[in-house]
């Protein structure tokens, strides 16, 4: 049953690392979308030519978008 979860789309392990490929086509993103929070903090690390995202990026990524969109909060 585990495998299964992680192994769905749409969820991100926080201790998994995934190529740029995989990353996008298990949250079913854009190359856009990915631009986009690669240039409002998102950490990508390159090695050899290949990009990785780490999956506690992503979800610290996403906390503080969700944290700085909530109304009355001037973060951005």
């Amino acid at each position: 049953m585990s495998s299964e979860i992680e192994d769905a789309i749409g969820v991100i392990n926080p201790d998994h690392l995934y190529t740029l490929r995989a990353f996008k086509l298990r949250l079913g993103i854009r190359d856009s979308t990915l631009r986009s929070a690669r240039r409002r903090g998102l950490r990508v690390v390159h090695l050899h030519k290949q990009g990785y995202v780490y999956g506690r990026d992503w979800i610290e990524y996403v906390l503080k978008e969700n944290v700085a969109s909530q109304p009355g909060n001037d973060e951005r």
